[in-house]
């Protein structure tokens, strides 16, 4: 039991540590790298309501990476997690905080073609959490519907 506890409280440290030098009390936000690119972690708020942000994530070299936020009115509604430069986890949730769906998308980038696309298994989501579809997608195409 007291191993639990111990666990318990050093992943709990872990998370606050984690969430204090992304927010910026061990490192400086919102900097460029020598190319004149984001780099690090950044926060855009609103110019309207400068209490509320509309990103926060990270940026590798003026790209996005490993977690990134998008809000509405100060509330997250899109998700993004970065397993490298070109795949990413999408959460998508509404102003309630309700998922709408998720999956994974790709973000395809060489001399044929810039896009970004869903590529995977993507599950859609009613008002009541309940998953409604599941749609598998490969470059973008929809490829069937389970």
């Amino acid at each position: 039991m007291h191993s639990l506890i111990r666990i318990i409280c050093v992943l709990t440290i872990t998370s606050l540590c984690s969430e204090a030098f992304a927010q910026g009390r061990f490192c400086k936000q919102n900097q460029l790298d020598n190319e004149g690119l984001k780099h690090g972690y950044w926060v855009t708020r609103s110019t309207l309501h400068p209490d509320q942000k509309i990103f926060s994530g990270w940026y590798k070299h003026g790209n996005e990476t490993k977690r990134c936020v998008y809000y509405d009115s100060g509330d997250p509604v899109l998700k993004l997690r970065y397993k490298n430069d070109s795949v990413m986890r999408i959460r998508k949730y509404d102003n309630q905080g309700r998922l709408q769906y998720k999956g994974t998308a790709l973000w395809l980038n060489n001399q044929n073609e810039m896009r970004f696309c869903w590529d995977g298994e993507f599950s859609f989501y009613d008002t009541r959490r309940h998953r409604i579809a599941r749609v598998t997608y490969i470059r973008g195409v929809e490829q069937d519907a389970l």
